[in-house]
């Protein structure tokens, strides 16, 4: 299998276990962040999700004029360093009376903007450290099967532990995974560091870079509409769906959210063993996949159903995204990726921002059953529409 070779090499399987700890951590947090959310202040809870994009976008935008300029692997360090002693802040302010919901808040808008820094460097640091392309591509799947690994793990290890440690040690075990994602980055280490961006208009030159490209354009344009739609459908729309089909239980919710992320897995597993030669077709096609789970989901009137839909949706989801990494790694220098990641990161974000704050009123004037089948429908349009215009003969 092509992901275990590239386990052979130290410094990925060095990434890939740092990251898989860190992302586990993630999700336990997100869960519970998530459906305490929703069980305060209902669809309103799109509203924190706004804000966190709110941060992603502005530090995507802002803090890229000089994260460029600095060493991926020493940003990586810094930056897990630092939201291990953020998301403790809650820990410690429950230890003295002070927990709020405005605290909380605070903390995951704080974390989510930190991203802007992490996620581009660790994307350059990979070509680094895996030493050719066929090593690069599995590399690209390893990483890919990470977070849909936590989707499927996450939420069982809440309800593992919810009866044996109190809920805010949560957080505790998140900035575990922080610390745990540091010492692994920092025992990694990468090739010859890639001569940093020249350009103060980070952003400015990767959209240059992207219109060279007809293809890369509308990926782009795809990925960022579809990562909005996506945190609109999942990221709030799925929540809302089990409090309708199972008031108040967690366990529920929590299954359909493993739901989705063992389909995810499987889909990274299956799409990260085989060579791409044709990525804007497998793009294509995940997207239909996807939007057929997620029209799916919409229609569930039973919780045995929508997890079947989660599953196949999840599925779809490394299908279109990891080709679109591929495509990126190939088509550019390493010196260009933070740039291209960023702007990606930037654009999604600002989808998400743009329909998370506008969730409020669409769930509570179409439901959420019609809003996800809908969002479902349009995952499936680009997929068509993609297919039809913009399939790239193989590449070699």
């Amino acid at each position: 299998m092509l992901m275990l070779r590239a386990l052979r090499r130290r410094e990925i399987a060095l990434l890939w276990a740092g990251q898989a700890l860190s992302a586990v951590g993630d999700e336990i947090f997100r869960v519970a962040l998530i459906w305490l959310a929703v069980g305060l202040v209902g669809a309103d809870a799109g509203y924190i999700g706004a804000a966190q994009s709110a941060s992603l976008l502005a530090l995507s935008l802002l803090g890229g004029r000089w994260a460029d300029r600095w060493d991926g692997r020493r940003t990586m360090i810094a930056v897990d360093a630092a939201r291990a002693l953020i998301v403790l802040l809650p820990v410690a302010a429950f230890l003295i009376g002070g927990l709020s919901l405005g605290l909380l808040t605070a903390v995951a808008v704080t974390l989510s903007g930190l991203s802007a820094f992490f996620d581009p460097a660790l994307q350059a640091f990979l070509p680094q450290v895996s030493g050719d392309e066929r090593t690069l591509e599995a590399a690209n799947g390893l990483m890919s099967t990470i977070a849909r690994l936590a989707r499927a793990v996450g939420p069982g290890v809440v309800g593992l532990l919810s009866g044996l440690i109190a809920t805010i040690h949560f957080f505790t075990l998140d900035a575990l995974s922080f610390a745990a994602s540091a010492l692994t980055v920092w025992a990694a280490r990468g090739g010859r560091r890639p001569a940093p961006a020249r350009e103060p208009e980070s952003l400015g030159s990767a959209w240059r870079a992207y219109r060279r490209s007809p293809v890369m354009t509308y990926m782009l344009a795809v990925k960022s509409v579809g990562g909005g739609l996506w945190a609109l459908a999942y990221g709030v729309g799925l929540a809302l769906m089990v409090q309708r089909l199972a008031p108040g239980n967690t366990g529920a919710f929590g299954s359909m959210v493993a739901a989705y992320g063992a389909g995810n897995l499987a889909g990274a597993l299956v799409i990260g063993n085989i060579r791409r030669p044709r990525p804007a077709a497998a793009i294509c096609f995940g997207y239909l996949w996807m939007g057929a789970g997620f029209f799916a989901m919409g229609l569930a009137s039973e919780l045995r159903w929508l997890a079947v839909a989660c599953a196949w949706a999840g599925f779809g989801g490394p299908v279109n995204d990891l080709p679109f990494i591929d495509m990126i790694q190939r088509r550019h220098e390493v010196g260009e990726i933070p740039r291209l990641f960023r702007l990606r990161m930037a654009a999604e974000t600002g989808a998400g921002l743009i329909l998370l704050a506008a969730s409020p009123a669409l769930f509570r004037a179409f439901g959420p059953g019609r809003v996800v089948s809908a969002c479902g429908a349009l995952f499936a349009a680009f997929g068509l529409y993609g297919f039809a215009r913009h399939a790239e003969p193989r590449e070699a």
